[in-house]
C-alpha cells in the first residue's frame, strides 16, 4: 500500500487526533514531504482513528505512527506480508495490520523502537521486501 502526503501539519488533523498530552497539537509539524509517496509498513486502528506506520523523512530504524488524514491512498494493494491482530484487551481496542512478527508479539514494536535485535533486522528486511513489493505495477 502506498500513500501520498497531502499535509504535514497538525492544522490538517481532525479534532479527534489532537491530544496535547502526548504532543499532538495543531501547531505540530510532521517530518513529511507534501506530495511524496510513502510505503505503508503497518496500519493501526484505534478507537475512531487510523494510523499509518511509515518510514517518514527522519528515516529512523523503525516505522513511525502517522495520522492517516495527512495522506491520500495512491495504491490500495495490501501487502502480502501483512497479517491481522485484534487485541480487545488493549484499552483503545487496537486492530493491527502488520507483518507476522509484529502481530503475534505484543512487545515487538517496543523492542524495535528501543533498537533491540533481532527486531531491527527483522524490520529492515520486511521494509525492503514491502518497498520492493510496492514498486511492482
Amino acid at each position: 500500500m502506498i500513500v501520498r502526503c497531502t499535509a504535514n501539519s497538525g492544522l490538517a488533523l481532525p479534532a479527534n487526533y489532537l491530544d496535547p498530552r502526548v504532543g499532538y497539537t495543531s501547531e505540530m509539524e510532521f517530518p513529511l514531504t507534501i506530495a511524496r509517496k510513502y510505503v505503508v509498513i503497518a496500519i493501526a486502528l484505534r478507537q475512531n482513528q487510523v494510523w499509518y506506520y511509515i518510514s517518514d523523512d527522519d528515516d529512523l530504524y523503525y516505522p513511525t505512527a502517522t495520522p492517516a488524514p495527512l495522506f491520500e491512498v495512491s495504491d490500495r494493494r495490501l501487502s502480502k506480508y501483512w497479517r491481522y491482530a485484534f487485541t480487545p484487551e488493549h484499552e483503545d481496542h487496537l486492530a493491527l495490520f502488520a507483518f507476522q512478527e509484529w502481530v503475534v508479539d505484543d512487545y515487538f514494536y517496543d523492542r524495535l523502537t528501543d533498537g533491540k535485535e533481532p527486531e531491527v533486522s527483522i524490520y529492515q528486511k520486511l521494509k525492503t521486501m514491502m518497498t520492493s513489493e510496492a514498486q511492482i505495477a
